[in-house]
């Protein structure tokens, strides 16, 4: 399960994150996650849950944003998104094209007890 892994992972970095910055409590996480990833936002929250009882993550609202798939095509000068994970133009269909979002997987913001973290 894709999902699981992704999720674990976010956990594992708060975890750190409270012991960095002797954080006790955990109320909501902001991730970014690319459309190539082709994640379950539901699932990931359900996941979410489960990983961290007994954290200080322990019932936080586990927020997931999906950022578009696009693409500059080389071939007729547009830009364009995508929702599958095909490595094509959106609109001429050619393989020239560079990707520009779709991978990116970040914890942009986590709201704690006392304060904000963002990273942007």
């Amino acid at each position: 399960m894709y999902e699981y892994s992704l999720t674990h992972s976010v956990n594992n970095t708060v975890q750190v994150l409270c012991r960095w910055f002797s954080w006790k409590k955990v109320n909501r996480i902001t991730i970014k996650v690319g459309g190539m990833k082709q994640v379950n936002p539901e699932l990931m929250t359900f996941i979410f849950a489960a990983v961290s009882k007994d954290t200080p993550a322990e019932g936080a609202i586990l927020s997931v944003m999906i950022i578009p798939t696009t693409y500059h095509c080389y071939s007729c000068g547009r830009e364009g998104m995508r929702e599958d994970t095909q490595f094509l133009c959106p609109h001429c269909g050619s393989k020239n094209v560079k990707l520009l979002s779709g991978q990116e997987f970040s914890i942009e913001i986590l709201e704690v007890e006392g304060g904000l973290f963002s990273n942007e």
